[in-house]
């Protein structure tokens, strides 16, 4: 099979027969890691959610550290869903993805910058401490709610403390919840 074949196969990830975008899904499978370069050039284009769903779904089960960057640029993307899963993805690289995901926390795109926040909070590496701290004092309630996360997985005296000034000016109900549960976490640890 060629690379136009997983590109075929790609256009009918989205087919209204059940049937269809099974064996579409296969081909691709079937295809893969040897194609990964066309199906990661062509997550990137402008095709409709379930294509793309479908795609990051694919990639995220062969776990190649090629697609790492792909994932930290789908953040980027205009669909909620699609930053997501490629969010979601990026945490099962673990330590792997760590340094790709603190690059993007400095994005001025802040759903980004929150999708990159929210994976290394679910991936709780100590490096990504100041990051987080720093995510914790973040303008957008989305980046912030994400950092309280890895704050409580880390712990130590520093999460503690980022944590309780989050909480003396925080107004966003969900952000206040998970900072509180965050808290008591570190300190029943302590």
């Amino acid at each position: 099979m060629t690379a136009e074949d997983v590109r075929n196969a790609i256009k009918d990830l989205n087919d209204l027969d059940d049937f269809v975008r099974l064996e579409a899904e296969n081909t691709i499978a079937m295809n893969m890691p040897d194609e990964i370069d066309v199906l990661h050039e062509e997550v990137l284009k402008n095709y409709h959610k379930t294509i793309k769903l479908s795609m990051i779904e694919i990639l995220s089960s062969l776990k190649n550290p090629a697609s790492i960057d792909v994932f930290i640029e789908l953040l980027n993307d205009e669909n909620k869903w699609v930053r997501r899963e490629s969010s979601s993805a990026l945490t099962k690289y673990g330590d792997e993805a760590v340094d790709k995901l603190i690059e993007a926390t400095n994005v001025d795109n802040w759903r980004a910058r929150g999708g990159a926040v929210w994976a290394l909070s679910k991936i709780a590496n100590p490096k990504s401490l100041d990051v987080l701290i720093k995510a914790s004092k973040d303008e957008k309630s989305f980046v912030r709610s994400g950092s309280v996360i890895g704050l409580g997985e880390i712990g130590g005296p520093e999460a503690k403390k980022a944590l309780e000034d989050l909480l003396e000016v925080e107004t966003t109900a969900y952000t206040i919840t998970s900072a509180k549960a965050a808290l008591e976490k570190i300190e029943a640890n302590d």
